[in-house]
């Protein structure tokens, strides 16, 4: 009876010892078919992200660098720039050219040119400049235009007596002073050179000293010029 006991425990164990290796066999074989199911879905996104790298990609293109004859053929198809017309140059400016003067009268200077140095004034018994000249005539003597030009304007005062301004091309005047009040001449009116515009007159109280005489002015854009050099360069 315990022999019979003993034998049957022993299957048992058996039995027991061999569901337990079906058991663990089971076991391992599950853990390797899940992990095969695994692999193939890494491997699946694995494609997929390399797929989409790709395709992000851009073609890279390489630039040849031309050889030395395929230089030269393009620079001799290539066409030649155009050349620039040279500029035109403005005109120069032409020259002002000064009015051709001559003496209102013959007679002599008594009191000469003078804006840098003061010179005696015999009738005011002082020294001081002088911007035209007084040339010495007799009362009644014809005074003349020394050049062509429009009468500017005719003028009266204690200092100069009467007075005849002739502007000239170019922005040349010319004024005639101690003049008698009967001029042959009106503003606006055109004369031409040695023309009579009116005669000598007596002296002012300012040029007494002088005796009769004609002051003679000379300027260009409103500056003075000594009238006998403006005449003698002529």
């Amino acid at each position: 009876m315990k022999t019979k006991n003993k034998k049957t425990a022993m299957w048992t164990a058996t039995i027991c010892g061999c569901l337990c290796l079906v058991a663990v066999g089971a076991g391992v074989v599950w853990q390797a078919l899940d992990y095969k199911e695994d692999l193939p879905q890494t491997k699946q996104y694995q494609a997929m992200e390399n797929k989409t790298g790709m395709e992000n990609l851009q073609p890279v293109t390489v630039a040849q660098t031309p050889t030395v004859e395929e230089t030269k053929q393009q620079k001799k198809t290539e066409p030649a720039p155009a050349e620039q017309a040279p500029a035109e140059q403005a005109p120069a400016e032409q020259p002002t050219s000064a009015p051709v003067l001559s003496y209102p009268l013959q007679g002599e200077v008594v009191m000469p040119y003078s804006v840098d140095s003061a010179i005696y004034d015999p009738t005011l018994n002082q020294y001081r400049t002088s911007n035209c000249i007084s040339i010495s005539a007799a009362a009644g003597d014809v005074v003349q235009a020394a050049e062509k030009g429009k009468v500017q304007e005719i003028t009266k005062d204690e200092e100069k007596g009467t007075s005849v301004v002739i502007e000239h091309d170019n922005g040349w005047l010319t004024t005639y002073s101690q003049l008698a009040e009967d001029v042959s001449v009106k503003a606006g009116e055109t004369v031409e050179k040695g023309q009579a515009i009116g005669t000598v007159g007596e002296p002012t109280k300012y040029t007494v000293a002088l005796g009769s005489h004609v002051q003679f002015g000379v300027s260009k854009d409103g500056e003075t010029v000594d009238p006998e050099k403006a005449v003698q360069n002529k």
